[in-house]
């Protein structure tokens, strides 16, 4: 049973029927600003600030050619080593979109679903009942939450199906919508490994359903006993056969049970959770982590003093995904938003209930007439023609190299001062004999630049590579005992390598390896 409840339809005039379409709702705004802003704000802030989408359109662009999904690398200079493609369906679709409108069109399909992610969770929020004040407060903490992880890759798939799926739950479990998670979970999981959240999320619904059937039946042992067929057992029994179904269609992707043996494996390794930033705890000195930590301290206010509307299955899937973002970094905009779509509603029949004549309850009546103001105002709003312009606008300049009415609208590109774009160009003007050694964090843009003329020795895949080859690789790159030996075992040939580096300083001094670029910030080394 849902234990939020909806606020009543707002009672105003009926509007010209003409004008509210030309009316953005609140929604929209969040949509429009968001997208514009990530698609022509300051590059440094772009989505493109993570090299990992250079080998993601290559690789799709490898299996529109072949018309395969690969199981051995691409990129390395190691082509029988194993490899899970796990994205190959987020690659397809960015190789295609790489290949009309070229980085514009990447950077502009990562803001769209960026923004369609935030602009739903405010829609949404306000249909499970929450009031205006509440949910806008809530949806700005979770758009900042998200900047600690708001990159172009195949996790912003992960935030928009996250959203639908716990809304599915929440609103539509008692209707034929619930058989959507089997096919959405189809999709998801071949494109990216996100799709456990939704396995998550029903197990956690389930448990939470089956612990509120035995707290009633502890409260009503003098009734008869339940039976089965009964509603709450047809609800237990319906989520257990979507969540079946669900896991036997997570098992239609390339690699079949093996995929969950090598998440788990990759997603177990103490020694790439200890070294990967995504999987540590997130950094509070970022405005990212204290904005969702904020978030945290209000919903636990909210459930504190609401606890009664709160429902096993809400607590469990609150619990959850607040570890989770405190577990790790990455995991901080989906905690984000599920923590608003679940506990912003709490405060619903509160505000509703309130007695206006209360002096103590002035905050909770100025909130209720604050929301009323707004729902009325939402019901007028039907301006979806300004979304549906910008986005049509967006894709016309991206398909005309980011130009619209002869001007410079989108310049997508990687970022000059994170990624070693000179020095890349550098190593395309002449003959470079590789391997090539560089940091993971450059690897991708070099595989988009340079592949496949060149062959690399590592790049940000750490799941493929283990943790015993990026023990080494880290002991190469500090420039740590026994580095020689390492970087001869890579098979490397040319070095690319961060100009203020241990490694740089270190070969500078070899007599095996000779300088042949340089600049402010990255250096070419060769071997004699």
């Amino acid at each position: 049973m849902n234990t939020f409840s909806k606020s009543p339809a707002p009672v105003g005039t009926q509007p010209n029927r003409l004008l509210s379409y030309f009316l953005p709702s609140m929604a929209d705004v969040v949509f429009i600003a968001l997208f514009v802003g990530l698609c022509y704000g300051n590059p440094r802030l772009q989505l493109l600030s993570d090299a990992g989408i250079g080998w993601h359109i290559r690789t799709g662009e490898w299996i529109l050619q072949h018309h395969a999904v690969p199981h051995t690398d691409l990129f390395s200079n190691v082509p029988t080593r194993v490899w899970f493609a796990w994205e190959w369906l987020f690659d397809v679709v960015i190789a295609a979109i790489h290949s009309l409108a070229g980085l514009n069109g990447v950077l502009a399909f990562s803001a769209f679903l960026m923004a369609l992610c935030f602009a739903l969770l405010l829609r949404w929020t306000l249909r499970l009942g929450a009031p205006w004040l509440i949910t806008l407060t809530f949806v700005a903490l979770a758009i900042l939450s998200s900047t600690i992880h708001a990159l172009a890759r195949p996790h912003l798939v992960t935030w928009l199906f996250t959203l639908v799926c716990w809304y599915v739950l929440e609103q539509k479990r008692n209707t034929t919508w619930l058989w959507l998670m089997p096919v959405l979970v189809l999709v998801w999981a071949n494109v990216h490994g996100g799709f456990l959240v939704a396995l998550a999320l029903m197990g956690l619904c389930f448990t939470g359903d089956v612990l509120q059937v035995l707290s009633r039946r502890d409260r009503e042992s003098a009734a008869p006993p339940y039976h089965f067929g009964a509603p709450a057992h047809y609800d237990l029994l319906n989520l257990a056969s979507v969540m079946t179904a669900s896991f036997v269609a997570s098992l239609f992707n390339p690699y079949g049970l093996r995929l969950y043996l090598h998440i788990y494996e990759y997603l177990g390794d103490r020694f790439i959770r200890q070294h990967n930033l995504e999987m540590q705890p997130p950094n509070f000195h970022s405005i990212g982590a204290r904005s969702f930590v904020i978030l945290l301290v209000l919903a636990a206010l909210i459930v504190v003093g609401n606890c009664r509307q709160l429902g096993p299955r809400q607590a469990l899937i609150l619990i959850f995904f607040a570890v989770a973002g405190l577990f790790s970094a990455r995991n901080v905009p989906l905690a984000a938003m599920i923590v608003t779509m679940t506990a912003a509603p709490l405060l619903s029949r509160r505000i509703e209930d309130t007695n206006e004549a209360s002096a103590q309850n002035r905050l909770m009546v100025a909130i209720r007439k604050f929301s009323r103001r707004m729902g009325l105002m939402e019901t007028l709003a039907r301006g979806h023609i300004w979304v549906i312009v910008l986005v049509s606008l967006a894709i016309v300049a991206c398909g005309n190299s980011g130009r619209l009415f002869g001007t410079q609208i989108i310049q997508a590109g990687f970022n000059r001062e994170r990624f070693p774009l000179r020095a890349v160009q550098f190593l395309s003007q002449g003959p470079v004999r590789g391997p090539l050694f560089t940091s993971d964090a450059w690897a991708g843009y070099v595989i988009y630049r340079q592949w496949p003329r060149l062959q690399l020795v590592i790049d940000d895949r750490h799941d493929m590579y283990g943790s015993a080859y990026m023990r080494d690789y880290l002991t190469t790159i500090r420039g740590e005992k026994d580095w020689q030996e390492k970087l001869a075992a890579s098979g490397a040939h040319t070095v690319l390598i961060a100009q203020n580096s241990n490694l740089a300083g270190l070969l500078r001094q070899s007599p095996s390896w000779q300088m042949t670029y340089e600049d402010d910030q990255a250096v070419v080394f060769e071997t004699r």
